[in-house]
C-alpha cells in the first residue's frame, strides 16, 4: 500500500499534458448556462407568480 491517497482519476496521466483542453469546454459551459437559465426562470416566476 502507498503512503496516501492518490488521486489518479482528477490527474491526467501524463504529468505535461494540459489541465484543461478544447474539448471539456462544451462540458463545463452547458451545465452552466442550463443552470443560469433554471435560476432566472424560477426567480421570473417567483417575481410574477401573484400576476393576472
Amino acid at each position: 500500500m502507498g503512503s496516501g491517497p492518490t488521486y489518479t482519476a482528477f490527474r491526467p496521466l501524463d504529468p505535461k499534458a494540459p489541465l484543461m483542453n478544447g474539448s471539456r469546454i462544451p462540458g463545463l459551459i452547458l451545465p452552466a448556462v442550463f443552470l443560469l437559465a433554471l435560476v432566472a426562470g424560477v426567480c421570473w416566476y417567483w417575481r410574477h407568480r401573484g400576476d393576472e
